[in-house]
């Protein structure tokens, strides 16, 4: 037997040990190994925000997106290593589980974890992280190792809220500031009184930065330019987020020209972001959403190619998500802005222990997987029929 074959065998069997990875033959390679998906469990929840965290009911009606249900993979192997994936919100539960009956009988190390093939596209991600948390326990190692390696070992997060009133954003930032939060995503329309918010930020906290995201809501550069330059002089917006519609290319370079404060699009295919870096459309990417772990690792390369900084945003989502994100974003040395890692902001974030966060930075953890557990209790407080 080669030395590479005997090392990686003893890499499983040390990391797999009772688990059932001791017992691997002396030719294990790959396909004959013990970790065959056995089953797997779908839990559909929903899990409200705390309070005053969505939108002042005087801007927006409340959609209450968090009421939206999320599903709960565990996916479980006959080695006795079980993976553990969160849903993006409101994905289709019929697809989802349709996924779940391809992948049941295959071997996981039979997959290539940097693109998936699953009959549907709903739940992707969620399989994806409970596939990587399978692979990480058997060889002992932490996710970000399989993304890549180890970047940066702590990863800069923020604050977050819907569109708010001066008044809802002073509560808002007291409670951000209070719990040592550096920066704040805030959401807002065009109408909103977001420079008199920002004014209160600069009063209340100098030292506090915004990052503005109003979703495409303004109609064009002409609507947006004003407040834009209004709070270029305030000096305390970290970046413009998608403040109009993204494929207004010069409306983009024409903002970017006008002002000072860093101007992002919030893109997660690698093809738009490279016609917006072409365009000269942004200087930095929030690039979190649809790529998964693996696909934001490497849109994150592509725009370090450009010498662009980038952040990981999220759907406000729960502890399973949260943590791919923080492995993600610790294997990504251009991630240095502040992520949306915000399971704390949810009445409960369905793991053990929450993600540690110490004064505005999320601590990368070195357990084998996602270093995260299922909270069995939570979810059967939470769950909802399909």
């Amino acid at each position: 037997m080669s030395q590479r074959a005997f090392s990686r065998r003893q890499a499983l069997a040390g990391a797999g040990g009772l688990a059932g990875l001791a017992a691997l033959p002396a030719n294990a390679a790959g396909a004959v190994e013990r970790l065959k998906i056995t089953r797997v469990e779908l839990f559909q929840v929903v899990i409200p925000m705390k309070p005053d965290i969505t939108a002042d009911p005087e801007l927006e009606e409340a959609s209450r997106f968090d009421l939206v249900p999320k599903i709960i993979l565990k996916v479980h192997t006959d080695a006795g290593i079980t993976g553990i994936g969160e849903s993006a919100r409101g994905e289709d539960y019929a697809a989802v589980q349709r996924n779940a009956e391809h992948v049941q009988g295959r071997n996981v190390l039979d997959f290539n974890l940097n693109r998936l093939e699953l009959p549907q596209r709903p739940g992707y991600r969620a399989f994806e992280m409970a596939l990587y948390d399978i692979v990480g326990k058997a060889f002992g190692w932490p996710v970000y190792k399989l993304l890549g390696g180890l970047a940066q070992r702590k990863v800069l997060v923020g604050y977050w809220c819907g569109r708010k009133t001066p008044e809802g954003m002073r509560r808002v930032v007291q409670r951000a500031v209070a719990g040592k939060f550096t920066s704040i995503k805030m959401k807002a329309a065009q109408g909103d009184p977001v420079v008199r918010a920002i004014e209160i930020i600069k009063q209340d906290a100098p030292d506090f930065k915004v990052i503005l995201d109003p979703n495409m809501r303004y109609k064009g550069l002409e609507a947006f330019l004003p407040v834009a330059k209004a709070l270029d002089q305030l000096g305390n917006v970290l970046v413009f987020e998608d403040p109009f519609n993204t494929r207004d290319f010069a409306g983009y370079r024409e903002l970017r020209r006008q002002v000072k404060t860093p101007v992002a699009q919030h893109l997660s295919d690698p093809r738009a972001m490279i016609r917006a870096i072409r365009e000269e459309a942004c200087s930095v990417f929030n690039t979190g959403g649809n790529p998964g772990m693996a696909g934001f690792v490497a849109n994150c390369y592509l725009a370090a190619a450009a010498g662009m900084p980038v952040w990981h945003g999220s759907g406000c989502d729960l502890g399973i998500l949260d943590a791919s994100y923080l492995h993600s974003c610790a294997a990504a040395p251009n991630c240095t802005l502040p992520s949306d890692i915000l399971s704390y902001l949810r009445e409960d974030d369905l793991i053990v222990e929450p993600i540690e966060i110490r004064d505005s930075f999320a601590i990368v953890s070195d357990r084998p997987g996602l270093g995260v557990r299922l909270d069995e209790d939570a979810v059967r407080r939470y769950q909802t029929k399909a």
